[in-house]
């Protein structure tokens, strides 16, 4: 009588088992980069808003007021939140702007910029 030739069932079993780990592996992995490619896009998104901000408060032709201002602007099929404040600074020339944005919960804040603005009517 010839032995037929073949894997026992030990040695399937401990196949799927490795196979199941790497697996569980490459699954794990898949989803923690579609959780940091969704994080990148929220945070281009928001830096978008930021931008936008600025740009309107650095085109206007009168100084800005000290103090926030906060309101909601759409961005790439999210509602966001953005809240600018207007600082004096030592030199009266100067004023310091903060934009912070945050998703609509306001739990998560996506993006910050600061920048300085100059007295586009000179010295006060």
């Amino acid at each position: 009588m010839t032995r037929a030739r073949g894997f026992t069932l030990i040695e399937v079993l401990a196949a799927l088992v490795v196979l199941a780990i790497a697996l569980g592996a490459v699954l794990s992995g898949m989803a923690r980069y579609a959780d940091t490619a969704h994080h990148l896009r929220m945070r281009t998104l928001a830096m978008w808003v930021a931008q936008n901000q600025l740009g309107v408060v650095l085109s206007q032709p009168q100084w800005p007021e000290e103090g926030k201002r906060d309101d909601t602007a759409e961005m790439g099929g999210f509602e966001w939140e953005w809240e600018t404040t207007v600082q004096a600074t030592q030199d009266e020339r100067l004023r310091r702007i903060d934009i912070v944005v945050s998703d609509a919960e306001g739990d998560n804040r996506y993006a910050q910029l600061s920048t300085f603005m100059r007295n586009p009517g000179g010295a006060r």
